[in-house]
């Protein structure tokens, strides 16, 4: 029994069968740059988030290092003992050091370009900020802020991990008005800082 097929089928088949090759083999080239473009972009993330977390770490041990609370002892300021005996440290010069360390921070978690989003939709910058700003100001004591660095950095691995969900628009302008504050307070900081580091 001799089954023909018609002309037509038989040359759509033929022509299938050497196309259908090529167009899986441009369909797992597309797969495969989606992919790694994909797990480039997260490691991207992730040394990004590993900066942050890094930055705000050695902000937070320099922060600790200057103010430290046993060491005030009356109205002129931190007492630091020295090779040539005690010298005091007036509040305005350790606050100057704070602004340093605040800025060069600042700079970090700014310039995080894969997640300058997620930063700002997880409100971290003014978080940061509130912390050291009511730290370094004596309105919160070294436990509190303590604490509060313990949340934001354990809310930065959270974010790594997984990204945070997008907010409506009344809390991302209520979000970009509090960072237009904390630039505006950081714009002399970061200016004092480079006139100190000269």
């Amino acid at each position: 029994m001799d089954v023909r097929l018609p002309q037509g089928l038989t040359l759509a088949l033929v022509l299938w069968g050497v196309i259908a090759p090529l167009v899986a083999i441009f369909v797992g080239h597309y797969l495969s740059r989606s992919w790694q473009r994909e797990q480039w972009f997260r490691d991207k993330r992730y040394e990004d988030y590993q900066a942050v977390l890094s930055a705000t770490v050695a902000a937070y041990m320099a922060i600790i290092r200057i103010i430290d609370k046993e060491d005030y002892s009356d109205q002129r300021g931190a007492i630091q003992r020295g090779p040539n005996g005690i010298t005091y440290r007036t509040t305005k010069m350790i606050q100057e050091e704070i602004d340093v360390i605040k800025a060069d921070s600042f700079r970090v978690l700014r310039d995080r370009i894969f997640i300058a989003e997620e930063l700002s939709y997880g409100g971290i910058l003014v978080e940061w900020d509130t912390s050291v700003t009511n730290y370094a100001t004596h309105t919160i004591d070294e436990r509190i802020f303590a604490g509060r660095f313990s949340e934001l950095n354990d809310k930065l691995v959270r974010m790594a991990l997984n990204p945070p969900k997008h907010h409506g628009w009344l809390k991302l302008w209520w979000m970009n008005r509090k960072l237009r504050n904390v630039y505006k307070g950081n714009l002399g900081s970061d200016n004092h800082s480079s006139r100190l580091k000269n």
